[in-house]
């Protein structure tokens, strides 16, 4: 935190006043700071963007204006990531109201446009900020129509010219899809510009400014504005010193509601501004209305009174005329705060975009800004336009009785269970999947509806048809990342344990780190085969009668009732874990190199001695043939050889950046009923085993606990889906993928034909795709194409936090107790 923000910035009007700012001022430092301003910032945001929290709005308020009182008038110079704070209504009541002891009318207090911009606008990232551009004096002048008082404090130092900076929101619905092109037409928006001194620009576009602004995403460009130092203009700002941002000069040709307004910005950080939104509510005018005349060019007639505040409006002479007015010449244009933003310099929209902040604002794929911050490398792309913030811990165990009905009562569960986390689908016409949420009832919920439906739609037409429901949420949700080689979602996950037990893997200490686990659910199975049997079908490979048998009918699905009736009471799948892998272990785990027995031999033993890892271990004798023409993926990154015989430093440090970036290790999880089993598990599983004694201890204290880990994979983040389903023409979908199909994984068969894949539909909630290869005699090797491999959906998983875990067990969904 810089020495911005000091309580002897303001004006007071007495020792105890000034007193009484600094104490505020304190309060927020102790109590709401905690070393990331920005992350503060954030918070108070999701207080102020949620309906559901208006009664904590005026608190909010309240410390938004200490900051701004507390704040130093600075000037602005270029681009500046925006952020809206809040909007508020104006007051026109509020004398009325102050009579009675009140700051704001009942009226004011009902705050519509801030509920109607929380449901709009507000979370989509519409604006996304402002540049300040150098102008010349002869064009300030022209701009505020040559007032005097305004260029007698003309500075070419501070003084500058500016336009706001738009963008389309990502999925928008009906309101939010109207947006940009209505501002676009009334505000006369234009195109963002992309070279120095681009034309139609008031300002000066320089090369060093359009440099920073690739850290922001904006295509559209308008709404302009003169800035300069001034002192503010609402009245109980006590003309406090502020950097002022005036749109309401005629010659601005200002659309309405710019006709009114007036931001006032002061530092409140290194490289963080506040600013306020400050209203006219007497003396505007509503735009101006250009009508053609006979022989004559069209003449723009303003509607109301144009902005001059150096010359009384209509009102004041005819008063200043009858005796009416001491002051004819003074307009009392009725300034009041509107609402509060920011402003961020781009050098920090990392911070700025960053989960504790303002993640709405992310740049997404093909956006400016998505690779310019290396989220193509890492990506953390967000429901632009509808990704919640993760709400606040939900409530203990304890703390809930019923979990089937009485999370709506916990306003954190409320917000937990109800709002999803989604970003714009790669294919057109997919649409606002939340209206398959119906009131009152939970996402969980409705998935358990969903699966109902789909269960009898399909028990006579195994169609992928009846799936389009989950299909349309998978392809809105958002692909878990890798952070600091940690699975993470949305929220914090259940846990990020560092196991003290001492482990080894081939050799070598193996610490397990970064640990966090999730509970499974099936939803939904579906039998793939049959998709690759009608494809091959439609390519007319099959013999006419069969083809035109599968054309007509699916079939029953089989394969979904038979889980329902036994196999959840039987098969003890119980979620998936994770934990931070070595680039050690992950060089070895990817390796397809043509010697893996000998840079490996302990390995390649234990899948030849394993009769159920026999795929694998044949993978092992194909690269070693020479059965591939050409190299796997990471070949480059493995030719020196193995990590501990031959392999350079410069390809080391490209595992563990590989590590720490995009992979995790994974195992499915095991409940008590495999135990009955276990001696065979152990034969058939190499990777098998009981969980460390604190990772039990941490299992045991959840809602369900499980006792065996296996089925080993490797998770990895930023992939593309490999379902064409998922894709549109224009982008694919990215996801998060379960790899068990590298030689080295090992793993009892059906698994070394599986490549799963996964997104985040809400906070701590999962939804996952089945995936299997139906190529069986194709051998997997990275380098061949994956449609070589025909892989097929069958079928739908969860990956549950506890706290929807609770819930799943009290509302019996995918339950193992018949």
């Amino acid at each position: 935190m810089s020495n911005s923000l000091d309580s002897r910035h303001f004006p007071c009007a007495s020792p105890e006043e000034e007193r009484r700012l600094a104490r505020d001022l304190d309060a927020i430092l102790s109590h709401d700071f905690t070393g990331n301003i920005l992350a503060m910032l954030g918070g108070y945001r999701r207080i102020l963007a949620d309906n559901c929290r208006r009664e904590e709005w005026e608190g909010v308020f309240g410390k938004l204006q200490t900051l701004f009182m507390c704040g130093t008038s600075v000037p602005l110079d270029g681009p500046m990531i925006g952020v809206t704070m809040a909007i508020r209504d104006s007051d026109y009541f509020r004398q009325t109201a102050q009579l009675f002891g009140q700051d704001r009318s009942a009226i004011a207090n009902i705050e519509w446009m801030a509920t109607c911009w929380n449901v709009t606008f507000g979370p989509t990232g519409l604006w996304m900020g402002k540049t300040f551009e150098p102008v010349s004096r002869q064009t300030f002048a022209a701009r505020c129509d040559n007032d005097a008082r305004t260029m007698a404090a003309f500075d070419p130092a501070v003084a500058r010219i500016g336009r706001n900076f738009f963008r389309e929101p990502a999925a928008p619905n009906f309101l939010q899809a109207l947006g940009l092109p209505v501002l676009t037409e009334a505000w006369h928006l234009k195109d963002r510009p992309t070279r120095p001194g681009a034309a139609d620009f008031a300002g000066e576009v320089l090369a060093a400014n359009l440099e920073k602004e690739k850290n922001i995403p904006y295509s559209k460009t308008g709404g302009i504005f003169l800035a300069a130092s001034g002192a503010s203009v609402v009245e109980e700002m006590r003309r406090k010193p502020v950097y002022q941002l005036n749109y309401r000069w005629p010659a601005l040709e200002p659309a309405y509601p710019m006709t009114r307004l007036i931001d006032e910005l002061v530092q409140i950080a290194d490289g963080v501004y506040l600013g306020q939104l400050v209203m006219a509510t007497r003396h505007y005018s509503l735009g101006a209305l250009k009508l053609p005349l006979p022989g004559l060019p069209p003449k723009a007639w303003e509607v109301g009174e144009p902005y001059h505040p150096d010359q009384p409006s209509w009102a004041r002479r005819l008063a200043g005329l009858f005796g009416l007015s001491s002051s004819p010449a003074e307009t009392d244009y009725g300034y009041q705060n509107n609402g509060f933003f920011l402003m961020i310099e781009p050098a920090l929209a990392k911070q700025a975009y960053a989960d504790d902040a303002f993640p709405h604002l992310r740049p997404r794929a093909g956006e400016s800004g998505y690779r310019e911050l290396g989220y193509d490398r890492s990506p953390t792309e967000p429901a632009a336009g509808v990704r919640a913030p993760a709400p606040e811990s939900a409530a203990p165990k304890e703390a809930i009785s019923d979990w089937v009905t009485g999370w709506q009562e916990d306003e954190a569960l409320r917000r937990k269970f109800t709002t999803f986390c989604l970003e714009s689908s790669p294919k057109e016409g997919d649409g606002d999947v939340r209206e398959l949420l119906r009131p009152g009832e939970s996402i969980l919920q409705m998935l358990q509806r969903v699966q109902g439906e789909i269960s009898a739609a399909t028990s006579q037409d195994d169609s992928l048809r009846h799936f389009e429901k989950l299909n349309r949420l998978f392809r809105r949700g958002i692909a878990p990342q890798v952070r600091d080689g940690r699975f993470q979602g949305v929220g914090d996950g259940n846990a990020c344990f560092d196991a003290p037990e001492k482990r080894l893997w081939y050799g070598a200490e193996d610490p397990c780190n970064g640990f966090d686990y999730y509970h499974g659910a099936t939803l939904n199975l579906h039998f793939g085969f049959g998709d690759t049997l009608r494809q091959m079908s439609e390519m007319a490979l099959l013999p006419g009668a069969l083809a035109g048998r599968l054309e007509q009918e699916a079939g029953p699905n089989l394969l979904n009732a038979v889980w329902a009736s036994i196999g959840r009471f039987i098969f003890p799948w119980a979620g998936k874990s994770f934990e931070r892998i070595s680039g050690r272990k992950l060089s070895m785990l990817l390796d397809e190199s043509a010697d893996l027995e000998a840079r490996y031999p302990e390995r390649v033993a234990q899948l030849k001695a394993h009769a159920a890892s026999w795929p694998h271990y044949q993978l092992v004798a194909k690269n070693r043939q020479g059965f591939w023409p050409h190299e796997g993926v990471y070949a480059p990154h493995l030719r020196g050889g193995s990590w501990d015989h031959g392999m350079s430093e410069a390809d080391q440090q490209f595992w563990r950046q590989e590590a720490a970036e995009h992979w995790v290790f994974g195992n499915n999880l095991q409940d008590e009923r495999i135990l009955s089993a276990d001696a065979l598990f152990k034969a058939l599983d190499m990777n098998y085993r009981p969980p460390l004694p604190s990772i039990q201890q941490l299992a045991d204290r959840g809602p369900s606990s499980f006792v065996r880990q296996g089925y080993i994979f490797l998770g990895v983040a930023g992939r593309e889906s490999i379902l064409p389903m998922n894709n549109g023409e224009a982008r694919k979908k990215r996801v998060f993928q379960f790899h068990y199909r590298y030689p080295l994984i090992g793993g009892p068969f059906p698994i070394g034909l599986c490549l799963d894949e996964l997104v985040e539909i809400a906070d701590g909630l999962f939804l996952g795709q089945l995936i299997y290869a139906t190529a069986l005699t194709e051998p997997y090797h990275s380098s061949v194409d994956a449609a070589r491999y025909e892989y097929q959906l069958f079928g739908y998983f969860l990956l549950l936090d506890n706290t929807w875990e609770r819930h799943r067990r009290a509302i019996g969904f995918d339950v193992n107790v018949p």
